[in-house]
Protein backbone atom coordinates (compact mmCIF):
# COMPACT_ATOMS: atom_id res chain seq x y z
CA UNK A 1 0.00 0.00 0.00
CA UNK A 2 2.56 2.32 1.05
CA UNK A 3 4.70 1.47 -2.11
CA UNK A 4 1.69 1.95 -4.65
CA UNK A 5 1.30 5.56 -2.62
CA UNK A 6 4.91 6.78 -3.48
CA UNK A 7 4.27 5.44 -6.65
CA UNK A 8 1.71 7.74 -7.40
CA UNK A 9 3.45 10.79 -5.62
CA UNK A 10 6.43 10.04 -7.93
CA UNK A 11 4.44 10.01 -11.04
CA UNK A 12 2.50 13.25 -10.07
CA UNK A 13 5.51 15.12 -9.08
CA UNK A 14 6.97 14.05 -12.42
CA UNK A 15 4.23 15.62 -14.65
CA UNK A 16 4.10 18.93 -13.16
CA UNK A 17 7.93 18.69 -13.55
CA UNK A 18 7.46 18.43 -17.17
CA UNK A 19 4.46 20.88 -17.43
CA UNK A 20 7.04 23.21 -15.83
CA UNK A 21 9.78 22.86 -18.10
CA UNK A 22 7.57 23.12 -21.24
CA UNK A 23 6.11 26.76 -20.29
CA UNK A 24 10.00 27.46 -19.00
CA UNK A 25 11.11 26.78 -23.33
CA UNK A 26 8.03 28.21 -24.26
CA UNK A 27 8.63 31.78 -22.51
CA UNK A 28 12.45 31.52 -23.14
CA UNK A 29 13.96 35.20 -23.19
CA UNK A 30 17.64 34.61 -23.10
CA UNK A 31 17.42 34.94 -27.18
CA UNK A 32 16.85 38.48 -28.26
CA UNK A 33 13.54 38.12 -29.99
CA UNK A 34 13.95 39.61 -34.31
CA UNK A 35 13.12 42.88 -35.10
CA UNK A 36 9.26 43.69 -34.71
CA UNK A 37 9.65 46.00 -38.35
CA UNK A 38 11.20 43.64 -39.82
CA UNK A 39 8.88 40.69 -39.23
CA UNK A 40 6.35 42.41 -39.97
CA UNK A 41 7.59 43.16 -43.55
CA UNK A 42 8.82 39.93 -44.30
CA UNK A 43 5.21 38.85 -43.53
CA UNK A 44 3.64 41.95 -45.64
CA UNK A 45 5.50 41.90 -48.55
CA UNK A 46 5.96 38.54 -49.67
CA UNK A 47 4.38 35.75 -50.46
CA UNK A 48 4.84 31.82 -50.27
CA UNK A 49 3.65 31.60 -53.76
CA UNK A 50 6.08 33.67 -55.41
CA UNK A 51 8.21 36.26 -53.67
CA UNK A 52 9.47 38.14 -56.61
CA UNK A 53 5.64 39.41 -57.28
CA UNK A 54 5.17 40.49 -53.54
CA UNK A 55 8.10 42.04 -52.68
CA UNK A 56 7.33 46.01 -53.23
CA UNK A 57 5.35 47.04 -50.62
CA UNK A 58 5.98 50.67 -49.75
CA UNK A 59 4.04 50.80 -47.01
CA UNK A 60 5.75 48.17 -45.44
CA UNK A 61 8.99 49.19 -46.02
CA UNK A 62 11.59 50.48 -43.26
CA UNK A 63 12.88 53.49 -43.67
CA UNK A 64 17.11 54.28 -44.11
CA UNK A 65 19.45 57.02 -44.37
CA UNK A 66 22.49 57.54 -46.39
CA UNK A 67 24.59 60.33 -45.85
CA UNK A 68 28.09 60.80 -47.22
CA UNK A 69 30.22 63.59 -44.87
CA UNK A 70 32.49 63.62 -47.08
CA UNK A 71 34.16 63.26 -51.30
CA UNK A 72 36.17 64.61 -53.49
CA UNK A 73 36.80 64.98 -57.31
CA UNK A 74 39.74 63.87 -58.49
CA UNK A 75 41.89 66.75 -60.80
CA UNK A 76 43.16 70.40 -60.14
CA UNK A 77 41.71 72.95 -58.47
CA UNK A 78 40.54 74.06 -55.20
CA UNK A 79 39.60 72.00 -52.20
CA UNK A 80 36.54 74.05 -51.55
CA UNK A 81 35.47 73.36 -54.97
CA UNK A 82 36.33 69.80 -55.09
CA UNK A 83 34.68 68.26 -52.00
CA UNK A 84 30.83 67.20 -51.93
CA UNK A 85 28.36 66.19 -49.70
CA UNK A 86 24.79 64.66 -49.81
CA UNK A 87 22.18 63.16 -47.59
CA UNK A 88 19.55 60.36 -48.81
CA UNK A 89 16.16 59.38 -47.34
CA UNK A 90 14.36 56.50 -48.56
CA UNK A 91 12.59 52.58 -48.34
CA UNK A 92 14.61 49.63 -48.67
CA UNK A 93 12.55 46.43 -50.31
CA UNK A 94 14.77 43.61 -49.33
CA UNK A 95 17.94 43.79 -51.93
CA UNK A 96 17.18 47.48 -53.20
CA UNK A 97 16.88 51.10 -51.71
CA UNK A 98 14.66 53.51 -53.13
CA UNK A 99 15.70 57.02 -52.01
CA UNK A 100 15.95 60.76 -52.58
CA UNK A 101 19.18 63.06 -51.92
CA UNK A 102 19.90 66.22 -51.22
CA UNK A 103 23.48 67.60 -50.79
CA UNK A 104 26.17 70.32 -52.83
CA UNK A 105 28.97 69.74 -55.05
CA UNK A 106 30.69 72.12 -53.47
CA UNK A 107 31.51 74.07 -49.64
CA UNK A 108 31.32 77.62 -52.00
CA UNK A 109 28.11 79.47 -50.74
CA UNK A 110 26.40 79.59 -54.31
CA UNK A 111 24.52 77.62 -56.33
CA UNK A 112 25.82 74.00 -56.74
CA UNK A 113 22.81 72.17 -54.59
CA UNK A 114 21.22 69.49 -56.18
CA UNK A 115 18.25 67.29 -55.67
CA UNK A 116 18.54 63.79 -57.08
CA UNK A 117 16.54 60.63 -57.01
CA UNK A 118 18.84 57.12 -56.30
CA UNK A 119 18.70 53.32 -56.72
CA UNK A 120 20.95 51.22 -55.06
CA UNK A 121 21.57 47.89 -55.44
CA UNK A 122 22.88 45.28 -52.77
CA UNK A 123 25.07 43.52 -55.42
CA UNK A 124 27.26 41.08 -52.91
CA UNK A 125 27.85 40.01 -49.32
CA UNK A 126 30.49 38.51 -47.01
CA UNK A 127 30.10 38.47 -43.95
CA UNK A 128 29.57 42.19 -42.29
CA UNK A 129 30.81 43.52 -46.28
CA UNK A 130 28.35 44.30 -48.42
CA UNK A 131 28.87 45.49 -52.06
CA UNK A 132 26.67 48.42 -53.57
CA UNK A 133 25.62 49.52 -56.84
CA UNK A 134 23.91 53.20 -57.47
CA UNK A 135 22.12 54.66 -60.37
CA UNK A 136 20.77 58.36 -59.85
CA UNK A 137 19.68 60.43 -61.35
CA UNK A 138 18.37 64.68 -60.58
CA UNK A 139 19.19 68.13 -61.15
CA UNK A 140 21.74 71.12 -59.93
CA UNK A 141 20.00 74.44 -59.01
CA UNK A 142 22.79 76.37 -60.56
CA UNK A 143 21.81 78.86 -63.44
CA UNK A 144 21.35 76.82 -66.22
CA UNK A 145 19.27 73.85 -64.59
CA UNK A 146 21.84 71.15 -65.15
CA UNK A 147 21.24 67.45 -65.41
CA UNK A 148 23.25 65.52 -62.85
CA UNK A 149 23.42 61.63 -63.50
CA UNK A 150 25.09 59.14 -60.90
CA UNK A 151 26.97 55.95 -60.93
CA UNK A 152 28.48 55.29 -57.74
CA UNK A 153 30.63 51.71 -56.51
CA UNK A 154 30.33 51.22 -52.87
CA UNK A 155 31.74 48.71 -50.16
CA UNK A 156 30.28 48.32 -46.66
CA UNK A 157 30.81 47.23 -43.53
CA UNK A 158 27.84 46.47 -41.36
CA UNK A 159 29.26 47.40 -37.57
CA UNK A 160 26.08 47.33 -35.50
CA UNK A 161 22.93 46.28 -35.88
CA UNK A 162 21.09 49.33 -37.72
CA UNK A 163 24.85 51.29 -38.79
CA UNK A 164 26.83 50.69 -41.77
CA UNK A 165 30.06 52.43 -43.06
CA UNK A 166 30.71 52.40 -46.44
CA UNK A 167 33.72 53.93 -48.84
CA UNK A 168 32.76 54.78 -52.26
CA UNK A 169 33.92 55.76 -55.72
CA UNK A 170 31.63 56.65 -58.67
CA UNK A 171 30.62 59.14 -61.26
CA UNK A 172 28.67 62.48 -61.84
CA UNK A 173 27.65 63.72 -65.11
CA UNK A 174 26.47 67.22 -65.51
CA UNK A 175 25.37 68.26 -68.65
CA UNK A 176 23.21 71.44 -70.28
CA UNK A 177 22.25 73.10 -73.10
CA UNK A 178 25.88 75.01 -73.48
CA UNK A 179 28.37 72.67 -71.42
CA UNK A 180 28.84 69.23 -70.09
CA UNK A 181 31.34 67.98 -67.59
CA UNK A 182 32.36 64.26 -66.39
CA UNK A 183 33.59 63.99 -62.49
CA UNK A 184 35.39 60.97 -60.91
CA UNK A 185 35.06 61.09 -56.97
CA UNK A 186 35.99 59.35 -54.07
CA UNK A 187 34.27 59.34 -50.62
CA UNK A 188 32.89 58.16 -47.23
CA UNK A 189 29.24 57.24 -46.48
CA UNK A 190 27.51 55.97 -43.34
CA UNK A 191 24.20 54.54 -43.72
CA UNK A 192 21.60 53.76 -40.85
CA UNK A 193 18.81 51.28 -41.14
CA UNK A 194 18.08 47.41 -41.11
CA UNK A 195 20.83 45.26 -41.74
CA UNK A 196 21.15 43.01 -44.63
CA UNK A 197 21.61 38.83 -44.25
CA UNK A 198 24.01 37.10 -47.05
CA UNK A 199 21.44 36.67 -49.42
CA UNK A 200 20.60 40.31 -49.22
CA UNK A 201 17.20 40.22 -47.50
CA UNK A 202 16.31 42.46 -44.58
CA UNK A 203 17.25 41.21 -41.16
CA UNK A 204 16.22 43.39 -38.37
CA UNK A 205 18.57 44.43 -35.21
CA UNK A 206 19.50 40.92 -33.56
CA UNK A 207 22.49 39.77 -34.70
CA UNK A 208 25.94 41.05 -33.91
CA UNK A 209 29.52 40.21 -34.95
CA UNK A 210 30.90 38.77 -38.43
CA UNK A 211 27.90 36.38 -39.51
CA UNK A 212 25.26 36.92 -40.67
CA UNK A 213 21.87 34.46 -40.56
CA UNK A 214 21.03 33.36 -44.08
CA UNK A 215 17.34 34.42 -45.49
CA UNK A 216 14.91 31.44 -44.98
CA UNK A 217 14.54 30.12 -48.51
CA UNK A 218 17.58 31.48 -50.01
CA UNK A 219 20.46 29.86 -48.64
CA UNK A 220 23.13 31.00 -51.27
CA UNK A 221 24.73 34.26 -51.84
CA UNK A 222 23.96 36.93 -54.72
CA UNK A 223 26.85 35.82 -57.69
CA UNK A 224 29.18 38.43 -58.04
Amino acid sequence: MILRIRLILLGTLLMFSLQAWAQTAKTDTTHKQPDKVAQSYYLISRSSEDSSRSIFNFKAAPIYVRTTPFSIYTGAGNPRDRIAQSIEIGKSFNVIDLGVAFGRNSLRPDSTLFLEGRVTMDVANYGIFANEMTIGAGRVFDKQGSLMLELTYSIIAQVAPRLGIGLTTGYYDFSNEVTDSSKTFYGIYLRFGIMRTDSGGLLGGGARGRGRPVRIGRPHRHGR
